[in-house]
């Protein structure tokens, strides 16, 4: 099947697979069903985050891993082992209720399985995608990883629904299953092209609308260039700021906004839409605007999507708060993989886009601390969304460096 299906099926494939390997962004209506369940066990605002923290950690650790992986070995047997790693880590996830560290054995469990498994998910979808799509490459790569921003519209009320029903580690238990069957099937279906194939229609295109980078740096050599680091730093307060949304909307919904149970969900979902929307929008944006324009637009907008939140006293204000950062978070995605073929080129960008892609964990790991952790100290948000304001701010402050070195084309290598 996989040998004659039509190109565009692959887009259809790798935009399922995502779908479901996104679940983690409905962490937050987890995040308060373990609370209630395991609050005696020390479940609370900050260490009930842990195993969201952890699984995006190790998301971008697989991310790195799997590049390599699939240039060597294709994208089918990557992805299949990633499906595999990823439905065992919830199935076993079910068992955190048999041991002493409920809290602990899901950071360890869900983390490192459910996390080093959607990386190992996510990247040969994007793989398949731009080679079946060698011109249209942002579309085509849009279109795959927008599933897993839209993710928490299916995975949130269904996770919601399940704990209603049953309990957190049942849950758990009934999404690996689910996901075993449904990721293992779609994931032997990934093919690369045949060497030597060809996208007919696009022949012409290619000369007319294809884009030069900057210059072919390889990863070494970029990891010396300021524009990197400053790329990495804006990236780093980027994603810290998303997800400490995206770790806890439930939450600040209910507790910023007086949202009911069904609104804080809808919030999740609100979310998830617009982190889709904000992956293509955004992707566009920056083809036509630049990279560097293009965060200085994005950092303004989460500056005062922070502020929005820090003074909402109502839903309605929460949920504008809650898309503006969804929105931007997906933007970052889209724009970050640009920034880095465009100014440092094609030939390493798998390697390239790795190393920024670790500001991805990083921002995460901060965002625990800058989420969680203000939350349970201070009993509100709002500290936490000063935080967010003053890292939206910085990343203004160095969006407007973010330009190609002047010696980027004497230091690349041949």
């Amino acid at each position: 099947m996989a040998a004659t299906m039509p190109r565009g099926g692959y887009l259809a494939v790798g935009l399922g697979m995502n779908l479901l390997l996104g679940t983690a962004y409905s962490w937050s209506v987890i995040k308060d069903a373990l609370i209630r369940e395991f609050g005696a066990a020390g479940a609370d605002d900050f260490t009930a985050l842990l195993p969201f923290a952890a699984a995006m950690a190790m998301f971008a650790v697989g991310m790195v891993l799997a590049g390599r992986l699939v240039d060597r070995h294709g994208p089918r047997r990557v992805a299949v082992a990633g499906a595999v790693v990823f439905s065992a880590g919830y199935m076993l996830s079910s068992l955190m209720d048999r041991t002493p560290w409920p809290i602990l054995t899901l950071t360890l469990v869900y983390g490192g399985l459910v996390g080093l498994g959607t990386g190992f998910g996510y990247n040969p979808t994007i793989a398949t995608a731009v080679r079946w799509f060698p011109v249209r490459k942002g579309l085509a790569s849009g279109i795959v990883v927008m599933g897993v921003g839209l993710s928490p519209v299916v995975t949130a009320p269904l996770a919601s629904y399940l704990i209603g029903r049953t309990n957190v580690p049942t849950t758990f238990l009934l999404l690996g299953i689910l996901f075993f069957v449904i990721l293992v099937p779609l994931s032997l279906l990934l093919r690369f092209p045949p060497d030597g194939w060809e996208p007919p229609a696009e022949l012409v295109a290619r000369t007319r609308h294809a884009w030069k980078p900057e210059a072919e740096v390889d990863t070494r050599t970029m990891l010396r260039s300021p524009l990197f680091w400053s790329a990495w730093s804006i990236y780093v307060m980027g994603a810290t700021v998303g997800f400490m949304v995206i770790g806890n909307a439930h939450t600040i919904a209910m507790q910023v906004g007086s949202a009911t149970d069904e609104l804080a969900t809808a919030a999740v979902m609100v979310l998830a839409v617009f982190n889709s929307a904000g992956r293509p929008l955004f992707g566009r944006v920056a083809d036509v605007w630049t990279p560097r324009r293009t965060l200085l637009l994005m950092s303004l907008a989460l500056l005062g999507a922070m502020a929005l939140l820090s003074v909402a006293r109502d839903v309605v204000g929460v949920l504008v708060g809650v898309a503006v950062a969804g929105i931007i978070f997906g933007g970052f995605l889209a724009v970050m993989p640009a920034l880095s073929t465009l100014y440092f080129g094609v030939r390493h960008s798998a390697a390239n886009y790795g190393a920024l892609f670790t500001a991805f964990g990083i921002g995460n790991v901060i965002a625990l601390f800058a989420g969680g952790w203000i939350r349970t100290a201070t009993n509100s948000f709002v500290g936490a969304f000063y935080v967010g304001m003053a890292l939206s701010a910085i990343g203004i402050l160095i969006s407007l460096g973010v330009r190609p070195p002047r010696t980027q084309r004497a230091i690349a290598p041949g």
